[in-house]
């Protein structure tokens, strides 16, 4: 009887595992304890995780700055108001260290599922949430059954989740699997890339530029991820001007070096943290975020800075003087050179890199092409949505090394020539131009 038990309880955890695999959630086998923990709640008053014993739990850890995030919650929070009476709990962990942001994130998106606040990021710690979002399925036992890293649509997984709503229940599932608080030991696949970050020059001048060397390392192979380039958080006053990548293979693993061009408009000491790492592991396609601590750099002045208020203000009197004259002879000389067909003029500048673009394609130079293609959709572009897809697309091909499959290239291509030829003038229209202006002054 007792060995029919365990026979049961294998078969149970292998299709478990299996549906899992399936929708690219990595099974935990053997199951593990998911570690309880009491945390306050951003609604008020506190609760345990093992409150939620006897159902099947998404436990999702977040953060109010993780873009990956905001993508991923509206489909945790439809799937929550869809299954709320059902044997299936949404749970939510806020990493924020500032309980107000993670509160107004979560009524910024109408979030009624229940929500705990790891203000020490010890919970986050136990459960490897170092990289987020991070979502584990746990079993009415109490036991962590397979886990995702990155955003995904959780609601395209509610069939998935249906037929574990169905799965007979164990002799297992009559105990509680939660264990006392620690570590959960999580499979290799899903450690996430780590970062060292290294200032090269601490105590630059005012106006020259310094340097944010970023080492980006991690396990397994380039194939399995689609990095994008590292954000740094500038204070006001520091901007970057360029990033430059660069890749490498040490001790078997993985290394990417970026190096962060940066320059200060004035003299202090300014904190470059954090430091947001971006990747997309190419298994499930789902955008992962993590933050590192970055160095503080201390901006020295330079001779420019003794010169008082009142001396910038008679310059700058003059200054505008000087460049409103300026202003109005380009206006004037403009107005008299000015081309008669503007639109032509831009339809053949465009149709010129275009065609360069073509010429990059048959010599084989995809990563280029890519680029200029997505630079061209960017300017033709008149959405706000789809520009800022467009730059984030154009930030990540010319840093992160990526090329696009040979299909989107083609889409690319199509809808870039398509504007381009929407944008062709009519042959006619300066003759009947002319025409029309004769006809005015006989």
């Amino acid at each position: 009887m007792a060995l029919m038990a365990e026979l049961t309880a294998a078969i149970a955890v292998a299709n478990v595992s299996q549906l899992l695999r399936q929708n690219a959630i990595v099974p935990v086998e053997p199951p593990l304890g998911a570690s309880d923990f009491t945390l306050p709640e951003l609604g008020g008053g506190s609760g345990s995780l093992s409150d939620f014993h006897g159902k099947w739990v998404l436990l999702t850890f977040w953060a109010s700055w993780c873009g990956p995030c905001r993508m991923e919650m509206p489909t945790l929070e439809r799937l929550h108001r869809q299954r709320q009476e059902s044997d299936l709990a949404v749970v939510g962990v806020s990493l924020d260290s500032s309980r107000e942001l993670a509160a107004s994130f979560a009524e910024e998106l109408d979030l009624s599922f229940p929500q705990f606040w790891d203000e020490q990021g010890r919970v986050g710690a136990d459960y490897s949430a170092s990289a987020i979002p991070m979502t584990y399925v746990i079993d009415p036992a109490g036991r962590v059954v397979g886990a995702s890293r990155g955003a995904r649509d959780w609601w395209s997984l509610a069939p998935m989740l249906d037929s574990l709503l169905a799965e007979p229940p164990t002799a297992e599932d009559a105990s509680t699997g939660y264990s006392q608080p620690g570590p959960v030991e999580l499979p290799a696949v899903l450690d996430p890339p780590s970062a060292e970050v290294v200032l090269v020059e601490s105590s630059p001048r005012v106006g020259e530029e310094f340097h944010l060397d970023i080492r980006m390392s991690w396990a397994g192979s380039l194939d399995e991820v689609l990095l994008q380039p590292p954000k740094v958080r500038l204070p006001e006053g520091v901007t970057i001007d360029n990033v430059v990548a660069s890749t490498d293979s040490r001790d078997g693993g993985n290394v990417i070096f970026y190096r962060v061009t940066l320059r200060a408009a004035r003299p202090g000491s300014f904190a470059l943290d954090p430091v947001e790492l971006r990747y997309i592991p190419r298994s499930t396609g789902n955008p992962v975020v993590s933050l590192v601590d970055g160095p503080t750099v201390e901006v020295q002045a330079t001779g420019l800075d003794a010169i008082t208020p009142g001396h910038l203000a008679l310059a700058g009197g003059a200054l505008v003087l000087l460049a409103t004259a300026v202003l109005v002879y380009k206006q004037r000389r403009s107005a008299a050179s000015a081309p008669r067909d503007s639109r032509a003029e831009r339809y053949q500048a465009l149709r010129a890199r275009f065609d360069a673009g073509r010429a990059l394609r048959l010599e084989g130079r995809l990563a280029e092409l890519a680029l200029a293609l997505a630079e061209l959709e960017l300017e033709l572009a008149d959405d706000e949505t789809e520009r800022s897809r467009l730059e984030g697309l154009i930030e990540t091909l010319r840093f992160g090394g990526q090329v696009p499959p040979s299909p989107e290239l083609d889409r690319m291509q199509r809808n870039v020539e398509r504007q381009i030829e929407e944008l062709r003038p009519d042959p006619d229209s300066a003759a009947r131009s002319r025409l029309r202006m004769r006809n005015e002054t006989s």
